[in-house]
């Protein structure tokens, strides 16, 4: 053999060895015990966090995980740090085996139902059990409630209260709509408010003939009358929840935290011993760790579904919250999501679903570059559907920043399902975003906001781009907002070639306008183009530009926004499919 076929050879042979060294492959089930992860015994998630750090310290380079199918009934949150991810010449990959359905789920089912009267059920939960959500066949029920809720659309009809008395901070409603109950306690009172929803305990109520006045409890209460003048205003939709003396329709339930019991009403034809019906216990289902210094790099999750979490914040101080549920008054909202992620580096979430959370879908909340979400499905989302930038400052520090993200290809439905004034994406003070070919539908309110309340000052933002989403059926309860609404100036950011098409403004709204487009305050350096309005209501604005007070908006061009252009239409929404493969 020539020299020439030895070094090819040797060089074959030295090839393969890096690769065998480089690669490393981890199995877990469901089911899974004991310390080996091989592919005949297989782990359990809960030892998989120093099963990787083990392997990390001994193999460089990628780390595959392959997830069995099967529920992983979680205990605590899946947490990654950059001890399992490695340096950023390592990558590891936990992906669920194609063909198989792996649910990381913090959830637990309900069994063992008996009747209750008046077709009425119930079952036993643990002691010290909490939670605002119910899922009946992955579907979230309804709290009780009064006034029903008979329209899935708009989660109306609601009662309209008389008024509010800022001195004596109480709320006037019309005695004939104050419920008997037993438990006032736990009982809630729900206000829609323009862009705000406002949710507050009864402390106590006073009637007066045909008036009565309700004193909602601290801390809400405080935050509640200091709201503008606007929200404060006779005629404001509301609702009361959370109440067994609600519970009087089919689908709605109710949670007796003092006798640990769960009651709920099926629908005509359900038969609970065959039906999943679950509650959330975990906030989180799986959280990225980095540090400023040492982000986790090179993590993708992959064909997962993530899905049920808890938020009972507002159980205990109530909420009154602005756009894509920011508290008002509060020092801060723990941010809670089914995917949290903070200091991060080409981070992957691809192919997966997310699925019922209590708060948001996915959260990076700061100092996360370079990373995508992408041709996923997020369903059944009580607040927003992503959120990018928790930390909300004008320009952050580098490390803190959130710069070169992608959303894209996802399917984002039924977001703002109890907080209704959220949205399918908020991004604060973020720059070289792009936000692409994803379909929005089925929400309450906005159906993204990009920027934050910066004033008429450079923040950082920039080179944002949004561009081919197909959005529709949003702003179907609140106004004030828009299928794509901004804040801040940002230079170098584009909208263009989205189609926004059949909505409306709701009965129930309040009396400020809906748009397609709206750069609200201090939008500006903005370029909206070649952007497709179809099917919306007479009353919208396709294109609304908001000078309020002295908040103006500068520079921005609109060009092209007048077309049926067809290629817009066929271009805009998911390429490909969002979610679990098939």
């Amino acid at each position: 053999m020539n020299l020439k076929k030895q070094t090819v050879v040797l060089f074959f042979f030295v090839f393969a060895a890096f690769l065998a060294q480089s690669q490393e492959t981890l199995y877990v089930s469901a089911t899974g015990t004991g310390t080996i992860f091989s592919k005949e015994q297989p782990g359990n998630i809960e030892g998989l966090t120093s099963k990787l750090r083990e392997v990390r310290g001994k193999h460089p380079g990628t780390v595959n995980v392959l997830l069995k199918g099967g529920d992983y009934l979680l205990n605590q949150p899946l947490e990654i740090t950059n001890r399992e991810t490695g340096t950023k010449k390592d990558s590891l990959i936990l992906m669920g085996i194609q063909g198989e359905k792996v649910t990381l789920s913090g959830g637990r089912k309900i069994t063992g139902w008996e009747k209750s009267g008046k077709g009425i059920f119930r079952a036993k939960v643990p002691a010290g059990t909490d939670f605002r959500q119910l899922y009946v066949n992955g579907k979230m029920a309804v709290r009780a409630r009064t006034p029903n809720r008979e329209n899935n659309t708009d989660f109306g009809p609601y009662y309209r209260g008389l008024g509010f008395d800022l001195k004596n901070q109480t709320i006037k409603i019309n005695s004939s709509e104050i419920p008997k109950w037993n438990n006032r306690d736990d009982a809630e009172m729900v206000f829609n408010q323009h862009w705000y929803q406002s949710r507050v305990r009864i402390e106590s109520f006073k009637t007066e003939k045909d008036t009565t006045y309700i004193t909602p409890m601290l801390p809400a209460r405080k935050h509640f009358f200091q709201l503008y003048s606007s929200m404060l205003k006779p005629g404001k939709p509301y609702y009361f929840e959370n109440a067994l003396a609600f519970l009087d329709q089919s689908g709605e339930w109710y949670l007796d935290k003092v006798e640990n019991l769960l009651y709920y009403m099926p629908v005509q034809g359900e038969d609970l011993r065959k039906m999943e019906v679950i509650y959330p216990v975990l906030e989180t289902i799986v959280k990225v760790s980095g540090e400023a210094t040492k982000p986790a790099f090179n993590l993708t999750l992959k064909n997962l579904q993530m899905a049920y979490t808890n938020w009972t914040t507002p159980s205990r101080d109530g909420l009154i919250a602005t756009q894509a549920v920011q508290g008002r008054g509060y020092s801060a909202l723990d941010d809670r999501a089914i995917i949290e992620v903070k200091f991060a580096d080409n981070f992957t979430v691809t192919n997966c679903e997310v699925l019922g959370a209590g708060f948001h879908g996915v959260v990076f909340t700061k100092g996360v570059k370079n990373s995508k979400i992408q041709h996923c499905h997020l369903d059944q989302i009580c607040a927003n559907g992503v959120v990018i930038d928790t930390y909300k400052k004008s320009f952050p520090p580098d490390s803190l920043f959130c710069k070169n993200d992608v959303v894209a290809d996802n399917l984002i439905e039924n977001f703002g399902m109890n907080y209704t004034n959220g949205m399918a994406l908020l991004a604060s003070c973020v720059a070289g975003l792009v936000v692409e070919n994803n379909e929005i539908r089925f929400g309450m309110y906005s159906g993204m906001q990009i920027g934050n309340h910066y004033g008429d000052n450079i923040s950082g933002m920039r080179d944002n781009l949004i561009r081919r989403n197909n959005i529709h059926h949003v702003m179907q309860l609140h106004d004030d907002g828009g299928a794509i609404y901004t804040l801040a100036l940002q230079p170098g950011t584009k909208i263009i070639q989205n189609w926004m098409h059949d909505f409306g403004k709701c009965v129930w709204a309040d009396g400020y306008p809906v748009n397609g487009i709206f750069l609200d305050n201090n939008s500006g350096y903005i370029r909206v183009q070649d952007n497709v309005f179809t099917n919306l209501n007479a009353d919208i604005f396709h294109i609304k530009e908001q000078c309020a007070g002295n908040a103006t908006t500068r520079d921005n061009v609109l060009d092209n926004n007048n077309t049926q252009n067809p290629e817009v239409k066929k271009e805009s929404g998911v390429r490909g499919k969002a979610g679990l493969p098939e």
